[in-house]
């Protein structure tokens, strides 16, 4: 039994170079889901459609004035404008 401890392979050991490796594989895939989630929602958009999306002073509720690559301009029920990210948009259906 000695005998078979001895010739045991030694553990993995996680070198901080092999930890940022994995790290960064991770985030990479998180940026890669982000991105496609935020380009199905900007497919679905159309100028003049209801959105809403969450603020600190709550939700807000409005209609798409102009799209970009990252981010959406959205004017409110109260006629302010909001520049919004486009993974917070929320498109309403049936508005």
């Amino acid at each position: 039994m000695a005998d078979a401890v001895e010739r045991a392979e030694p553990a993995f050991e996680m070198t901080l170079p092999f930890i940022y490796d994995q790290q960064a594989l991770a985030c990479g895939n998180a940026l890669a889901l982000r991105a496609r989630q935020e380009l199905d929602v900007l497919s679905r958009l159309t100028l003049g459609q209801a959105v809403s999306f969450a603020t600190r002073e709550g939700q807000v509720f409005g209609r798409v004035i102009k799209i970009n690559c990252k981010t959406v301009v959205v004017q409110s029920e109260d006629n302010r404008q909001w520049k919004v990210s486009v993974g917070l948009i929320q498109p309403l259906r049936g508005v």
